[in-house]
């Protein structure tokens, strides 16, 4: 279980929320529950309050589905994705339920832009005025006004402008003045965004009877405790539900959330004790434990001390003494990783020129050898490659490299696995149609078949672990592996048969891409 420092104080706005159970049961009672939950002392966060399972809760389970406080888009998705009911036209999934194939022409819904602010765009006449009942008749003149406020600044004006227009109820506003995150506790994040100046000038913009202490304090909750709203086509904004935010941070987590729509949906990771605290991970979980240390110091001002964080500490400082590299060193190498898998699209970079950079980074950290592929952030590394190959239409190297990011990765279960493994069978399918995949030293075409026929079938099996079996992505995941299957030579996935041909085709797989037999991917179910 993750513990975190330094230990906030309570809430100054009359203690802490699980010290009003009425309002705590209020607060669930508006969840769409699966389980049984209270709001409760948390024992990860000193002073705090946590979200914890009253019944066992199975992995790969639901435990809520909740309708979040307040969302608010991202600024490059406003023409794309409706600001209320978030239709989207950026979709991967088409209007049979099927993933969207390459070149395919789909009737995606238009998203006309407000004509007084021209910042927030909707699908419908429906969904505007729906929006302007509930908070854009407050937050319009001032977006008119700063048409390229950031993100949370623009979150800031929509919590206010709902405020004024009375959409919150009386229980709302109170379980929103619980949230941890204030001026005080929270300082050094809230001077990062400018929290003083960003607060005046919304209060000004929405004209807000509430004070400039208040409205402060209400920006620095935000900028704690909102959360992206993560579905596998992206993220395209950011939300804040009470209840959601109660659910403490751990690197190690035993639940995640992602969206439906404008649904946030909580799913267990792992089995749930009656009894345990629910956690949640508050950071990019693909990234080394340095990187995820310091992103949460920056963000949360605290430290993750999980069982996974402590491991990988423990592992890197072992290595650190091994290799002769200091760990501020290693930071700042990984610091550079993550500029470089960020500009190397945004600054068009070629392939060389990236191979160039890395080799560079690599050589400041193991002079003499390469940066190990199970070490991260190298996973992520290989897929940039592979997407840079398939850009100039080189599948065979896109697919090489997919699978060599995807079998770096050592936690195999959770969102994380299911997104590394449905981007390389992306690429993988790509490749064994190409006409590079009838080279000499590639193996049998059969082989590669069953091979991506195994793959596929572990990524069904976990994907509707991770979203559940009605999640649109799960559903589109069905319709794909119920295509493949219709083209299948037997014997099938779970058949008799299957795991011995699936092993020796791996293996041959493996050896041709140079990764060591025992990265191999071992499926939940064979027979």
């Amino acid at each position: 279980m993750a513990s975190q420092i330094p230990p906030p104080n309570p809430q100054a706005d009359g203690g802490a929320i699980h010290n009003d159970q009425e309002l705590c049961q209020h607060l669930l009672r508006n969840l769409n529950r699966s389980v049984a939950l209270e709001i409760l002392p948390s024992r990860i966060h000193n002073n705090g309050t946590g979200l914890f399972a009253m019944e066992a809760i199975p992995e790969g389970s639901e435990i809520f589905r909740s309708t979040p406080l307040v969302n608010c888009v991202r600024s490059a998705k406003h023409g794309i994705i409706c600001d209320y009911c978030y239709a989207s036209r950026a979709i991967l999934i088409n209007a049979n339920g099927k993933f969207k194939a390459k070149g395919e022409v789909m009737v995606l819904p238009k998203i006309s832009l407000c004509t007084q602010c021209g910042v927030c765009g909707y699908c419908s006449k429906d969904c505007q005025a729906k929006a302007l009942e509930k908070y854009h008749k407050s937050e319009c003149e001032a977006l008119k006004r700063s048409p390229s406020a950031d993100l949370w600044t623009r979150m800031l004006y929509r919590v206010l402008a709902m405020h004024k227009q009375g959409t919150y109820s009386e229980q709302e506003w109170q379980a929103l003045h619980h949230l941890c995150g204030n001026q005080r506790q929270n300082n050094s994040v809230f001077d990062s965004h400018k929290g003083i100046d960003i607060s005046k000038g919304a209060k000004t913009s929405i004209q807000s009877k509430l004070g400039n202490e208040a409205i402060q304090d209400l920006f620095c909750k935000v900028l704690t405790n909102v959360m992206c709203i993560n579905h596998q086509e992206g993220s395209p904004g950011i939300t804040l539900d009470l209840v959601g935010s109660f659910v403490n941070h751990s690197c190690d987590p035993n639940a995640f959330v992602f969206f439906e729509g404008s649904q946030l949906r909580m799913r267990s990771l792992k089995p749930i004790n009656a009894g345990d605290e629910i956690t949640l991970t508050y950071t990019e979980l693909r990234e080394g434990v340095l990187m995820r240390k310091r992103k949460l110091h920056r963000g949360y001002s605290f430290f993750c001390r999980c069982n996974r964080c402590k491991k990988e500490h423990k592992e890197l400082h072992e290595l650190s003494f091994r290799e002769g590299f200091s760990i501020r060193d290693f930071i700042d190498t990984e610091i550079k990783f993550d500029n470089l898998k960020n500009q190397a699209f945004s600054n068009r970079y070629t392939i060389d020129q990236v191979e160039t950079i890395l080799a560079v980074l690599t050589r400041a950290i193991f002079p003499t050898r390469p940066w190990p592929d199970t070490l991260l952030p190298m996973s992520s590394m290989k897929f940039c490659f592979a997407r840079l190959y398939s850009s100039s239409n080189n599948h065979r190297q896109a697919a090489i490299h997919a699978l060599q990011g995807c079998l770096a990765t050592t936690n195999r279960s959770g969102p994380e696995w299911v997104d590394f493994l449905h981007t390389f069978l992306r690429y993988f399918a790509a490749f064994i149609v190409a006409p590079s995949a009838a080279e000499d030293d590639i193996p049998d075409p059969h082989k590669l078949q069953y091979f991506f026929n195994g793959l596929l079938k572990e990524l069904l099996i976990q994907g509707s672990k991770v979203y559940g079996m009605d999640a649109r992505y799960t559903i589109a995941l069905v319709l794909w592996y119920a295509d493949v299957l219709n083209t299948m030579e037997p014997p099938l996935p779970g058949e008799e048969g299957f795991a011995d041909i699936f092993g020796s085709a791996q293996a041959s797989v493996l050896r041709w891409v140079g990764v060591d037999e025992g990265m191999g991917v071992d499926l939940l179910v064979l027979e």
